[in-house]
């Protein structure tokens, strides 16, 4: 069933640029649940685009978002596999920033 979904994950991106923030929510658990369920070589190109799409959502005013975000970011980065490694540490770098700077986040689940 996760392999069908794969189809909607182009739609479901798009979500995270226009829709309102319990919508995002919930797009960030479908791409969670997906990722979960896909054999790492099949959720490794995913991974690298969804770590793009994830940085604007890390400084979002929702702690809630940011800790679903963060906790995303770092599942995505662990599933990269072969040759998706390069592309994915460009992508992370232009994230280190902000996550340095959540370290010391006052919700103490988002500093985690």
């Amino acid at each position: 069933q996760a392999r069908k979904i794969q189809v909607l994950l182009p739609h479901i991106t798009e979500v995270l640029h226009d829709g309102n923030r319990g919508i995002k929510m919930k797009a960030l658990v479908v791409f969670r649940n997906v990722m979960h369920h896909l054999k790492r070589k099949e959720a490794s190109p995913i991974a690298v685009q969804l770590v793009e799409e994830l940085l604007p959502l890390l400084d979002d005013e929702s702690s809630q978002m940011r800790e679903l975000s963060i906790s995303l970011f770092r599942d995505a980065v662990a599933t990269v596999v072969g040759k998706d490694k390069r592309r994915m540490k460009k992508k992370v770098r232009r994230g280190l920033l902000p996550l340095f700077f959540h370290m010391h986040d006052e919700t103490d689940s988002v500093a985690k």
